[in-house]
């Protein structure tokens, strides 16, 4: 099972290498190593732009580093499939590590709470527009939240059975508190129904694991991997930044003498710099870019999160023509603007305009009309004010302005 769901996952993963190196080359990404290790400590690890909302910041703060700490807790699970009395070498009996494993699991569950509660009344189907949410794929992030509350409640389950029969790698010591208290009521069924008790939850623990791995590679929560990445390789202006010169093939375009190879723009999602791709797949869909759009919040058609997620969904759908999987067709089809309610069909998204990875997706335009199958209306390009309220709330530092002015 272990050697399957990384097989996939590592396949995945080298598929969206191999798709996010096939862009542009740029520039300015590696420079002020300085810098970009003290962007990369206060926004990854300190959460900072997250913690600018409180509530959601918090609990995002909770559960990334119950990530972290939690990590430890994969290794104990692996090692008691092979021998029940396993412990981590040189730590795995010290109280503080079992306290610190029991409050950031507590914590993690605290934190998938407030994101249940904050989707519920933010919901969609209640607030419409208004929603942060609007356009985002909602029915997955439901199930990212069930899997890691069942990752956690199936933890807690197999350590508390383990309390019970004598194998808890931190033994009779309550600095496990969260397991030794949930070991109470599981106590009087005897030491046999504990070890069953024991067995299916752990078991039960390193499938849901695995299957989250498996998940996450293929969803919005790319993000997990890919944001301390675009954290790092951000420019590092003070604000939003003078505008970029125009680049050609990585290098500054001669528009007193340009080369004839040269391509001005982005006519198609492969004339995107890899910084740019890594930009789409980053995505988490959280909306926060969404809610502070002036154009949004005045009816405008422009949701900074719908461009970047039509973007990278078309790029996802392009992706074998782009890696030479599939044979580009020389003859153009003709574009039929339908909708898809399995895409994140709303009317200010267009990539649902043409669904799936076919001829269509090969040649649509990455700008145009319902009519011409645009992956992205004009509309919305013209209505943005190049304010940059969207690229300074970005949790994870996408570069929208600089993409739409593209």
């Amino acid at each position: 099972m272990t050697v399957v769901a990384l097989a996939i996952a590592g396949r995945r993963i080298w598929w969206l290498r191999r798709l996010i190196r096939s862009g542009q080359p740029t520039t300015g990404r590696t420079d002020d190593f300085g810098q970009r290790l003290r962007a990369h400590v206060t926004e990854v690890f300190g959460q900072r732009k997250l913690l600018d909302w409180s509530v959601p910041g918090v609990a995002h703060f909770l559960t990334f580093w119950g990530f972290i700490v939690l990590a430890l807790t994969i290794l104990e699970a692996w090692g008691a499939l092979f021998d029940a009395d396993f412990h981590i070498p040189l730590i795995g009996r010290w109280a503080v590590i079992g306290f610190l494993e029991d409050f950031f699991a507590v914590a993690v569950l605290v934190g998938l709470a407030t994101f249940a509660v904050l989707r519920v009344r933010q919901a969609p189907a209640r607030q419409q527009r208004d929603s942060r949410f609007y356009g985002s794929h909602t029915g997955p992030a439901w199930l990212i939240l069930g899997m890691i509350t069942a990752v956690v409640v199936t933890l807690l389950l197999y350590r508390a059975a383990q309390v019970n029969t004598g194998v808890f790698p931190f033994g009779d010591s309550w600095a496990a508190f969260a397991s030794h208290a949930l070991s109470i009521p599981l106590e009087p069924l005897g030491e046999s129904a504990n070890e069953v008790i024991e067995t299916v939850f752990l078991l039960a623990n390193i499938a849901v694991i695995l299957a989250f791995l498996v998940l996450v590679t293929y969803s919005k929560h790319l993000h997990i991997g890919l944001a301390p990445i675009n954290v790092t390789t951000k420019r590092l202006p003070d604000g939003l930044g003078p505008l970029l010169p125009m680049e050609s093939k990585g290098v500054a375009i001669n528009f007193e003498d340009p080369s004839e190879d040269d391509t001005f723009g982005r006519g198609k999602v492969e004339d995107f710099t890899w910084k740019g791709m890594l930009d789409f797949a980053t995505c988490t869909e959280c909306g926060r870019c969404q809610s502070q759009c002036p154009a949004w919040n005045t009816g405008k058609p422009l949701s900074p999160k719908l461009v970047i997620m039509d973007l990278r969904d078309h790029l996802f759908a392009k992706a074998p023509y782009i890696l030479g999987e599939k044979e580009t067709p020389e003859k153009v089809p003709d574009f039929i603007a339908e909708t898809d309610e399995r895409a994140h069909s709303v009317p200010e998204s267009g990539y649902p305009r043409v669904i799936g990875s076919n001829d269509q997706q090969a040649h649509r335009p990455l700008v145009g009309t319902a009519e011409q199958g645009g992956v992205i209306d004009p509309d919305v390009l013209w209505s943005c004010t190049t304010c940059g309220a969207c690229v300074e709330q970005c949790p994870v530092d996408i570069e929208h302005v600089d993409h739409i002015l593209d």
